[in-house]
């Protein structure tokens, strides 16, 4: 029973053998440990055998060379039924359960908002076509009006669609702080909020986009677009995909490769390694410093902010690395969202590192229509005369800039707080545009690290904003840091976090193998591709390390507490 519960998940093939000299073919399969079973002769010269999937690829590679004719017959086993399924229709129906388990009301703004953009990408595709169709019947000379006027049409579908879809997004993140800040009780959307609601809103405006601009023929398909927008992986955390580049991999058809599943494993443990030993044991001190600074010296509530920072990065991050992971179980690669932000040597290079598929989609969809529009120039035209020559030229990507990360801060949530923490990074990122003529950069060891802990130590600043309730208790941490810097410890200061002795070591030993790693990472190591060069009992210990960390940390630890992901509801 065993065996053959093993042969049916490795998957199983007969296949028919004809050769002048069958028994060379049984002694090959021995010889190269091809597994079969259930060997039926059928005449002198040819015999039906069961093997592996793989096994029946070895064979009739092993036997060439002897002129056997190796003829499949029949597949059977779970990758052969995965096959047979179509991979997509059973990622979409394990979307539909994953997302309507979480909350099924909300399912229906999701349906709402894939059914209108829908409509909305047939709708531009039908008139991009219906425009290719008069410009070829048209004569040169009268082409640039009806191409200005098919264009006039399309940018108002496109715009009324992207307002819905945004008024959706707004609705559900304003609401009920507006209802809130008025003082009334009543709160109609509080249950309803759709899980990954920005991430849909977004990956869905992105492909209206594309239709309009022609990069992208409109999807026919409605449940093949279904799966796009709603693919369960990505649904809490991100990525965020373009069309072109997910929606290939969503509707090819996959086998379950071991390789995957490996992969797929190894990411999702390294997630939850972050998650758990670093974010969530961590949440415990970083909520005190915020919440009751004014005990607490200047120097610790720094610190505190700078925990804030890893907090943040392995919360977010890790629950990217369980979304990439669960993703490759399937055979589909989602993009790098992270690649070591705390490593980067300025504000813009940090940027480019940090939630790099928001930051891809920003700078395409954002930044470059801002910058590339008629009226920004126009408006800053008085400016530049007064400014000079090179400060003129970067007046508009600045004032792009300064907008972009205003934008970010309006989408982290409702709030001055957050308005303030995009202003800060949007006034940085244009201050380092403007000066960058003004400082020689300059090379050696002592000035990469000088360059990396001054940007830590601005993006510390921005986190002062981004975590704090308002905007005035931002204000007063920052002004407790600067007028309490030095203040004298309290005592006991290191038992009021809410940490053990065990928490404490936890994050710091997690702490360093994060470094290390990264380190690794950052020096061009691909960790997981050296991993998966060792002996596959060297690979084994190190994903029983990594599970016993986790269970020893989840269940033997008294003190932890799972926190939910910081963005699960952006």
């Amino acid at each position: 029973m065993y065996r053959g519960l093993v042969n049916y998940l490795r998957g199983q093939t007969v296949v028919e053998v004809v050769c002048a000299t069958p028994e060379r073919v049984v002694n090959l399969c021995a010889a190269h440990g091809i597994p079969f079973w259930d060997l039926t002769w059928l005449t002198e010269t040819s015999f039906r055998v069961t093997t592996t999937l793989s096994g029946a690829r070895r064979l009739a590679e092993v036997t060439a060379d002897i002129g056997a004719q190796v003829t499949v017959c029949r597949k059977s086993g779970a990758p052969e039924l995965w096959r047979r399924c179509r991979h997509r229709y059973v990622l979409l129906a394990a979307s539909a359960v994953f997302y309507l388990s979480y909350s099924p009301s909300a399912g229906l703004s999701l349906l709402a908002t894939v059914g209108m953009t829908y409509g909305a990408g047939r709708w531009l595709g039908a008139l991009h076509q219906k425009e290719q169709a008069l410009l070829a019947g048209t004569p040169r000379e009268n082409r640039p009006a009806v191409k200005k006027r098919g264009v006039r049409v399309r940018r108002r579908v496109l715009t009324a669609a992207l307002c819905l879809n945004f008024l959706t997004l707004a609705v559900y993140k304003y609401l009920n702080w507006l209802l809130g800040a008025t003082g009334l009780p009543f709160r109609p959307l509080e249950l309803l909020v759709p899980l990954g609601l920005s991430f849909y809103i977004f990956q869905t405006a992105g492909y209206l986009i594309d239709v309009y601009r022609g990069k992208l023929a409109a999807e026919r398909n409605f449940l093949r677009y279904l799966l796009f927008a709603s693919y369960f992986p990505q649904m809490v955390q991100g990525p965020i995909h373009r069309y072109g580049e997910l929606a290939p991999q969503l509707f090819a058809e996959h086998r379950l490769q071991a390789e995957n599943l490996r992969d797929g494993i190894e990411l999702m443990l390294w997630g939850m390694l972050k998650k758990v030993l670093i974010a969530d044991t961590l949440a415990a001190p970083v909520a005190e410093l915020y919440g009751n600074y004014a005990a607490y010296p200047g120097l610790i509530v720094f610190l505190g902010a700078a925990l804030y920072c890893l907090q943040l990065y392995c919360d977010f991050s890790g629950g990217i690395d369980i979304v990439r992971g669960v993703s490759e179980l399937f055979g589909v690669r989602l993009g790098e969202n992270f690649r070591r932000p705390y490593f980067a040597q300025s504000i813009d290079d940090f940027w480019r590192r940090w939630h790099i598929s928001l930051g891809e989609w920003m700078k395409d969809y954002l930044f470059y229509p801002l910058a590339l529009s008629k009226w920004l120039p126009r408006l800053c035209k008085p400016l530049r005369k007064h400014l000079g020559k090179r400060v003129g030229k970067l007046l508009v990507p600045s004032v792009a800039t300064v907008v972009v990360f205003l934008a970010v801060g309006v989408w982290q949530g409702p709030g001055l707080q957050n308005i303030a923490y995009g202003l800060w990074n949007g006034l940085l990122m244009s201050a380092a545009m403007l000066c960058a003529p003004l400082f020689k950069k300059r090379e050696g060891r002592a000035m990469q690290i000088f360059r990396i802990l001054r940007t830590c130590f601005l993006v510390t600043i921005g986190r002062f904003f981004s975590r704090a309730e308002s905007l005035s208790a931002a204000w007063g941490m920052l002004r407790h840091c600067a007028t309490h810097l030095l203040q004298a410890l309290p005592r006991g200061v290191w038992t009021s976090f809410g940490l053990s002795a065990g928490g404490y070591v936890t994050v710091l030993l997690a702490g360093l193998v994060l470094f290390c790693v990264s380190l690794q990472q950052e020096r061009g190591v691909r960790v997981r591709t050296a991993l998966a060069a060792k002996r596959p009992v060297v690979q084994f210990l190190v994903l029983v390390a990594a599970l016993f960390l986790l269970l020893a940390t989840v269940y033997l630890n008294t003190g932890y507490t799972a926190i939910a992901y910081v963005y699960e509801n952006v």
